[in-house]
């Protein structure tokens, strides 16, 4: 695979060791897939990391030093502006990518034109499945998740799939395009500073005519969370930007049904919380 060139865009946010792990697996893994890449690395805690980056990165890196944090969104368009790949990877810091997963992804881009985006399956450091596409989000799955506890956008039988499937997203700790993709879709929407961005891409992208392919022949390390810690009912940006993903995408009774749907949940596990002293 000589002749194709791969930008990597990865960001960093406060964990430049487990950033450099990452780039090193990544650049490891593409040498022995011979593929020409470019790593370029987001630094969005740059006051406090980006010497420590400079010194523990090889010097073929590209960093893009960030004063504030800029979010998700925001910083990854930043990667992609400066990227000069004909694929475009983008992947979480956490992640380890091996070489026959990077074959594997840009084949069937090449042997499948209408491939939008393609992802492989996610497991973590004990090989333990992680859920990592779903159906796109509906106000009755957002109802279930929210207040009957059940998350009935996924999958049910996700976890046996053997063959490549054209889902609604898949997570964006590996999300690999050709560049053409972006010049139809554009670049992620920075409305969404962080979580839910992943999901509006894939829908734009689907709405374009294109497919979202969850593989599960191929699998990468992922140890999830490792930027974001804590339960997601605690997370302060994933509630919110669901409800801005409804109002953008189906209207502003949908936002507020939504937004509705979702201050029920919470304040039922709140209450329940109470209830049991916690």
């Amino acid at each position: 695979m000589t002749n194709i060139r791969l930008s990597a865009i990865i960001l960093n946010y406060k964990d430049p060791e487990l950033t450099a792990q990452c780039v090193n697996y990544l650049i490891n893994s593409s040498e022995d897939a011979d593929i020409n890449i470019q790593v370029i690395v987001v630094d969005n805690s740059a006051p406090e990391t980006v010497v420590t980056l400079q010194k523990i990165l090889p010097d073929s890196v590209e960093i893009i030093e960030n004063q504030l944090n800029l979010g998700f969104s925001k910083a990854n368009n930043q990667g992609i502006e400066i990227s000069t790949g004909d694929y475009i990877l983008l992947l979480n810091n956490d992640a380890f990518v091996n070489s026959e997963t990077l074959i594997n992804g840009i084949n069937f881009h090449e042997e499948h034109e209408k491939c939008g985006l393609w992802s492989p399956k996610l497991v973590g450091e004990d090989g333990k499945f992680q859920v990592s596409c779903a159906q796109l989000p509906s106000i009755s799955g957002l109802f279930s998740e929210y207040v009957r506890f059940k998350n009935s956008d996924w999958y049910e039988d996700l976890e046996s799939w053997t063959k490549p499937r054209d889902v609604g997203n898949v997570v964006g700790a590996f999300m690999l395009m050709k560049r053409s993709l972006i010049d139809s879709v554009g670049v992620l929407d920075e409305d969404y500073f962080f979580t839910v961005e992943d999901v509006d891409f894939c829908k734009r992208v689907h709405e374009a005519g294109f497919t979202v392919i969850y593989d599960p022949r191929r699998t990468i390390i992922h140890i999830g969370g490792a930027s974001q810690p804590g339960k997601w009912v605690n997370d302060p940006y994933i509630h919110k930007n669901r409800v801005k993903y409804f109002r953008k995408n189906h209207g502003v009774l949908s936002g507020f049904l939504a937004g509705l749907i979702i201050w029920m949940g919470l304040s039922m596990r709140k209450f329940m919380m109470w209830r049991a002293g916690e």
